[in-house]
Protein backbone atom coordinates (compact mmCIF):
# COMPACT_ATOMS: atom_id res chain seq x y z
CA UNK A 1 0.00 0.00 0.00
CA UNK A 2 1.21 3.48 -0.92
CA UNK A 3 2.34 5.47 2.15
CA UNK A 4 1.10 8.98 2.74
CA UNK A 5 2.33 12.26 4.11
CA UNK A 6 0.37 13.39 7.65
CA UNK A 7 -0.18 17.15 6.36
CA UNK A 8 -1.97 18.62 9.23
CA UNK A 9 -3.72 17.79 12.63
CA UNK A 10 -6.97 19.50 13.45
CA UNK A 11 -8.18 20.39 16.76
CA UNK A 12 -11.68 21.02 16.93
CA UNK A 13 -14.78 22.22 19.19
CA UNK A 14 -18.07 20.36 18.18
CA UNK A 15 -21.06 22.01 18.45
CA UNK A 16 -23.01 21.04 21.76
CA UNK A 17 -26.20 22.07 21.69
CA UNK A 18 -27.75 24.59 24.79
CA UNK A 19 -31.28 22.80 25.01
CA UNK A 20 -32.52 25.11 27.50
CA UNK A 21 -32.11 28.36 24.83
CA UNK A 22 -33.58 26.01 22.08
CA UNK A 23 -36.60 24.95 24.34
CA UNK A 24 -37.12 28.50 25.02
CA UNK A 25 -37.28 29.50 21.05
CA UNK A 26 -39.59 26.49 20.86
CA UNK A 27 -41.78 27.13 23.40
CA UNK A 28 -41.90 31.08 23.63
CA UNK A 29 -41.28 31.85 19.58
CA UNK A 30 -43.18 28.82 18.32
CA UNK A 31 -40.39 28.07 16.30
CA UNK A 32 -39.41 24.65 14.90
CA UNK A 33 -36.41 22.82 16.46
CA UNK A 34 -35.04 22.30 13.10
CA UNK A 35 -34.99 25.95 12.87
CA UNK A 36 -34.34 26.76 16.69
CA UNK A 37 -30.97 24.78 16.36
CA UNK A 38 -29.09 26.20 13.76
CA UNK A 39 -29.98 29.33 15.52
CA UNK A 40 -28.47 28.34 18.92
CA UNK A 41 -25.13 27.44 17.03
CA UNK A 42 -24.85 30.92 15.83
CA UNK A 43 -25.40 32.62 18.25
CA UNK A 44 -24.14 30.84 21.35
CA UNK A 45 -21.44 28.42 19.48
CA UNK A 46 -20.18 29.53 15.85
CA UNK A 47 -17.90 32.36 17.23
CA UNK A 48 -16.64 29.86 20.28
CA UNK A 49 -15.62 27.62 18.01
CA UNK A 50 -13.61 29.95 15.25
CA UNK A 51 -11.73 31.68 18.33
CA UNK A 52 -10.93 28.25 19.52
CA UNK A 53 -9.55 27.03 15.69
CA UNK A 54 -7.58 30.21 15.50
CA UNK A 55 -5.87 29.55 18.77
CA UNK A 56 -4.85 26.11 18.29
CA UNK A 57 -3.34 26.82 14.82
CA UNK A 58 0.31 28.00 16.03
CA UNK A 59 0.58 24.93 18.43
CA UNK A 60 -0.53 22.32 15.64
CA UNK A 61 1.65 24.15 12.95
CA UNK A 62 5.14 24.34 15.17
CA UNK A 63 4.22 20.82 16.18
CA UNK A 64 4.15 19.88 12.54
CA UNK A 65 6.58 21.83 11.83
CA UNK A 66 9.00 19.48 14.53
CA UNK A 67 7.54 16.33 13.09
CA UNK A 68 8.44 16.73 9.27
CA UNK A 69 7.93 14.79 6.85
CA UNK A 70 5.56 11.67 8.67
CA UNK A 71 3.96 9.30 6.61
CA UNK A 72 1.41 6.31 7.19
CA UNK A 73 -0.51 3.72 5.28
CA UNK A 74 -3.70 5.63 6.60
CA UNK A 75 -4.31 9.37 6.72
CA UNK A 76 -3.08 12.37 5.41
CA UNK A 77 -4.81 14.59 8.28
CA UNK A 78 -5.73 14.18 12.32
CA UNK A 79 -8.77 15.49 13.28
CA UNK A 80 -8.85 15.42 17.36
CA UNK A 81 -12.79 16.37 18.55
CA UNK A 82 -12.79 18.44 22.12
CA UNK A 83 -15.46 17.03 23.88
CA UNK A 84 -16.60 17.28 27.30
CA UNK A 85 -17.50 13.59 27.65
CA UNK A 86 -15.85 11.28 25.22
CA UNK A 87 -18.72 9.20 23.41
CA UNK A 88 -16.12 6.75 21.60
CA UNK A 89 -13.02 5.58 22.10
CA UNK A 90 -12.87 4.16 18.16
CA UNK A 91 -10.82 5.67 15.50
CA UNK A 92 -12.44 6.33 12.78
CA UNK A 93 -10.67 7.27 9.08
CA UNK A 94 -12.29 7.74 5.82
CA UNK A 95 -10.97 9.11 2.77
CA UNK A 96 -7.80 9.86 4.39
CA UNK A 97 -9.03 11.49 7.34
CA UNK A 98 -8.92 10.37 10.62
CA UNK A 99 -11.66 11.68 13.68
CA UNK A 100 -10.83 10.82 17.06
CA UNK A 101 -12.30 12.24 20.71
CA UNK A 102 -10.17 13.74 23.48
CA UNK A 103 -12.16 14.97 26.66
CA UNK A 104 -11.69 18.86 26.98
CA UNK A 105 -13.22 21.48 29.25
CA UNK A 106 -13.87 24.60 27.33
CA UNK A 107 -14.88 26.46 30.05
CA UNK A 108 -11.60 25.79 31.87
CA UNK A 109 -9.23 26.18 28.80
CA UNK A 110 -10.62 30.09 28.30
CA UNK A 111 -10.04 30.79 31.88
CA UNK A 112 -6.31 30.65 31.11
CA UNK A 113 -3.89 32.58 29.77
CA UNK A 114 -1.86 32.33 26.39
CA UNK A 115 0.89 30.17 27.45
CA UNK A 116 -1.37 27.82 29.84
CA UNK A 117 -3.63 27.87 26.88
CA UNK A 118 -0.65 26.75 24.42
CA UNK A 119 0.66 23.97 26.72
CA UNK A 120 -2.97 22.43 27.31
CA UNK A 121 -3.14 22.39 23.00
CA UNK A 122 -0.39 20.75 23.21
CA UNK A 123 -1.30 18.26 25.86
CA UNK A 124 -4.43 17.51 23.91
CA UNK A 125 -2.96 17.31 20.37
CA UNK A 126 -0.28 14.73 21.74
CA UNK A 127 -2.88 13.27 23.23
CA UNK A 128 -5.05 12.76 20.43
CA UNK A 129 -1.84 11.43 18.17
CA UNK A 130 -1.24 9.07 20.54
CA UNK A 131 -4.45 7.29 20.75
CA UNK A 132 -4.34 7.62 16.67
CA UNK A 133 -0.69 6.06 16.16
CA UNK A 134 -1.33 2.88 19.13
CA UNK A 135 -4.50 2.09 16.71
CA UNK A 136 -2.11 2.13 13.67
CA UNK A 137 0.92 0.89 15.20
CA UNK A 138 2.83 4.14 13.82
CA UNK A 139 6.46 5.40 15.08
CA UNK A 140 5.61 6.97 18.41
CA UNK A 141 9.24 7.72 19.22
CA UNK A 142 9.15 10.06 16.54
CA UNK A 143 5.80 11.81 17.79
CA UNK A 144 7.44 12.44 20.88
CA UNK A 145 10.64 13.69 20.06
CA UNK A 146 8.23 16.94 17.89
CA UNK A 147 6.19 16.73 20.74
CA UNK A 148 9.01 17.49 23.06
CA UNK A 149 10.78 19.82 20.54
CA UNK A 150 7.88 21.99 21.25
CA UNK A 151 8.15 22.31 24.74
CA UNK A 152 11.78 22.81 24.59
CA UNK A 153 10.92 25.74 22.02
CA UNK A 154 9.13 27.21 24.83
CA UNK A 155 6.21 27.28 22.87
CA UNK A 156 7.36 29.88 20.30
CA UNK A 157 6.86 29.61 16.38
CA UNK A 158 8.71 32.12 14.32
CA UNK A 159 10.10 31.80 11.20
CA UNK A 160 11.54 33.54 8.20
CA UNK A 161 9.28 32.74 5.77
CA UNK A 162 11.19 34.14 2.98
CA UNK A 163 14.53 35.98 2.42
CA UNK A 164 15.94 37.98 -0.74
CA UNK A 165 19.01 39.88 -1.66
CA UNK A 166 19.02 43.57 -3.56
CA UNK A 167 19.85 43.91 -6.79
CA UNK A 168 23.25 46.04 -5.83
CA UNK A 169 23.59 42.71 -3.45
CA UNK A 170 24.64 45.29 -0.80
CA UNK A 171 21.27 44.45 1.41
CA UNK A 172 18.79 41.45 2.10
CA UNK A 173 15.14 41.27 2.90
CA UNK A 174 13.52 38.81 5.02
CA UNK A 175 9.95 38.31 6.43
CA UNK A 176 10.02 37.16 9.72
CA UNK A 177 6.99 35.82 10.94
CA UNK A 178 5.36 35.07 14.55
CA UNK A 179 2.86 33.08 15.03
CA UNK A 180 0.79 33.49 18.00
CA UNK A 181 -2.10 31.66 19.85
CA UNK A 182 -4.01 35.19 19.05
CA UNK A 183 -1.92 36.98 16.30
CA UNK A 184 0.40 36.45 13.36
CA UNK A 185 2.72 39.07 13.28
CA UNK A 186 4.69 39.29 9.56
CA UNK A 187 8.16 41.84 9.68
CA UNK A 188 10.15 43.01 6.94
CA UNK A 189 13.64 42.93 8.06
CA UNK A 190 16.53 44.86 6.03
CA UNK A 191 20.03 43.78 6.84
CA UNK A 192 23.41 44.33 4.68
CA UNK A 193 24.84 41.44 3.53
CA UNK A 194 28.54 41.55 4.46
CA UNK A 195 28.29 42.51 8.10
CA UNK A 196 24.42 41.75 8.72
CA UNK A 197 24.28 44.68 10.52
CA UNK A 198 19.93 45.61 11.08
CA UNK A 199 19.08 48.34 8.95
CA UNK A 200 15.37 48.71 9.26
CA UNK A 201 12.48 46.48 11.01
CA UNK A 202 8.55 47.25 10.20
CA UNK A 203 5.67 45.65 10.92
CA UNK A 204 3.62 44.53 7.86
CA UNK A 205 0.71 43.66 8.95
CA UNK A 206 -1.00 41.55 11.93
CA UNK A 207 -3.42 39.23 11.28
CA UNK A 208 -5.90 36.61 12.59
CA UNK A 209 -3.71 33.43 13.51
CA UNK A 210 -5.45 31.32 11.08
CA UNK A 211 -3.66 30.25 7.57
CA UNK A 212 -6.98 31.18 5.82
CA UNK A 213 -6.57 34.18 6.93
CA UNK A 214 -2.78 35.05 6.96
CA UNK A 215 -1.49 32.84 3.88
CA UNK A 216 -2.87 34.70 1.45
CA UNK A 217 -0.72 37.90 1.89
CA UNK A 218 2.73 35.93 2.01
CA UNK A 219 2.63 35.59 -2.22
CA UNK A 220 6.16 37.21 -2.94
CA UNK A 221 8.94 39.12 -1.99
CA UNK A 222 10.21 41.45 -4.46
CA UNK A 223 13.13 44.44 -4.55
CA UNK A 224 11.73 47.14 -7.04
CA UNK A 225 14.83 48.91 -6.85
CA UNK A 226 18.43 48.89 -4.47
CA UNK A 227 16.51 50.55 -1.28
CA UNK A 228 13.14 49.37 -1.96
CA UNK A 229 11.48 46.31 -1.32
CA UNK A 230 7.55 44.96 -1.49
CA UNK A 231 5.23 42.20 -0.10
CA UNK A 232 2.94 40.91 -2.53
CA UNK A 233 -0.60 39.41 -1.54
CA UNK A 234 -0.91 35.98 -3.54
CA UNK A 235 -4.14 36.69 -4.87
CA UNK A 236 -4.78 40.55 -5.21
CA UNK A 237 -1.37 42.14 -7.17
CA UNK A 238 -3.23 45.23 -5.98
CA UNK A 239 -2.34 44.55 -2.42
CA UNK A 240 1.20 45.22 -1.16
CA UNK A 241 3.37 46.53 1.83
CA UNK A 242 6.61 48.55 0.36
CA UNK A 243 9.29 49.39 2.87
CA UNK A 244 12.20 51.75 1.79
CA UNK A 245 15.69 51.67 3.08
CA UNK A 246 15.26 55.75 2.30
Amino acid sequence: MKSVLLRDIDLDLPYKENKTFIEELINKQGMEEKDATPLDYDMNWREKRINFRDEMRCIVGLYLHYLGEFRTQETKKIIINCVENINTNKIHTFDGFTEVEVEFEYGAYKKLDNEEKKKLLLEKLFEGVIKVAGTYEWDIPMLKLAYQSVIESNYKYEYVWKQKASPSRKYTAEIFCQHEIDKYVATMIIKTRDTNELVKSEILFVERPHELAFVQHLGNLKWISNTEVILLNKYNKKKKWLVSID
